[in-house]
């Protein structure tokens, strides 16, 4: 083979699919598909694909912002029904952005333990523990000790709960300082 010849050749070596020696069904096919197919994709790139509109881009379905429970009244349950439907909703992507958190630090470990097997695990990955630590304590703080058939009322109620307790800790610590 002389140099023009390797010049020819595509990738892995072989020459050209013009160049090829093909069996007579091979040819055949290649009839048949310029003319059925050859109109069509003339056809789609020429006319269709040029009038046709920009796509629209796609983004994740907006829910209108509903009132939350403590701006409805003790009787309006059709409020309390959307309230409910809203802190679910929420709490299934809290959940999911927790697996996401979850999966970008398992990964980052085993891409570092592949490039370096010996290095301390407490030293590798620092941001994405923190995020996922943060992301952990938040959910904890809002959706622990609900379980998994609660409703808003219970939420709000944890969030009751919780606000009355910061504040008799506030006034214990003020209390102490004082005395």
């Amino acid at each position: 083979m002389s140099e023009s010849d390797d010049d020819q050749l595509q990738p892995w070596g072989f020459p050209p699919l013009s160049q090829q020696v093909q069996s007579p069904m091979t040819k055949a096919m290649r009839v048949l598909a310029f003319f059925f197919d050859a109109p069509v994709t003339w056809f789609k790139v020429n006319v269709v694909d040029k009038y046709r509109p920009a796509p629209y881009p796609y983004y994740h379905k907006k829910f209108r912002k509903v009132p939350t429970i403590d701006e409805c009244y003790i009787d309006d349950y059709a409020c309390i029904y959307e309230a409910d439907n809203a802190f679910k909703r929420q709490r299934q992507v809290d959940f999911e952005i927790l697996k996401i958190l979850n999966y970008r630090f398992n990964r980052c470990l085993q891409w570092n333990r592949n490039i370096n097997e010996w290095d301390n695990a407490g030293t590798m990955c620092l941001k994405e523990r923190e995020v996922l630590h943060q992301a952990e304590i938040n959910a904890a703080i809002k959706y622990g000790e609900l379980g998994p058939t609660s409703n808003v009322i219970d939420a709000y109620m944890k969030q009751k709960h919780r606000l009355i307790w910061e504040r008799r800790q506030k006034e214990k610590d003020q209390s102490s300082i004082a005395a």
